[in-house]
């Protein structure tokens, strides 16, 4: 990618902040447009199955987990990061859509255990195929190294940002 194709500080911001440093302020501009971009391209894809990213996310994490999910470790697993309280809105509104069930755990009845129903695995079957091929249509004009060099770059940052949370 030429450097013209991404977001750029101004000159005058640089002069105004001289303890700043450029390409980090340009880092982060340039993730937050990119995923707010991503996350909208998604929504979209999603739109016309009826789901939203959240939902879809809760989906695709109960389906891949081992078992029955409790809506802690839902949370815990989203890649977002999403509070309990979040999860149970998800599960709401996926339950009403019959994609998901919630069920007492017979060992501990104050928990609660989501499972995907057949129809919301049949959904996320449905889903699979444009996901995917919309997938490759935005990272397709990346190479297999520049995908590499991106992935470990976004790890690293991931790592960083992560590390200030706690």
């Amino acid at each position: 990618m030429s450097e013209s194709k991404y977001l750029r500080v101004s000159d005058e911001y640089v002069a105004e902040h001289p303890t700043a440093d450029p390409r980090a302020t340009e880092v982060v501009i340039n993730a937050l447009v990119v995923g707010q971009l991503l996350a909208d391209r998604m929504e979209a894809v999603l739109r016309p199955y009826g789901l939203t990213l959240g939902s879809f996310n809760l989906l695709t994490i109960v389906d891949g987990a081992d078992g029955p999910s409790t809506p802690t470790e839902i949370a815990r697993n989203s890649p977002s990061k999403v509070t309990t309280a979040t999860v149970t809105g998800l599960l709401d509104t996926c339950e009403r859509k019959g994609l998901v069930r919630r069920d007492r755990d017979p060992n501990d009845r104050r928990r609660v255990l989501v499972s995907v129903t057949p129809p919301g695995r049949a959904l996320l079957d449905a889903i699979a195929p444009e996901v995917i091929e919309a997938e490759k249509r935005w990272v397709g004009p990346l190479s297999a190294s520049r995908r590499t060099a991106l992935l470990r770059g976004l790890g690293e940052l991931l790592v960083a940002v992560r590390a200030e949370q706690t």
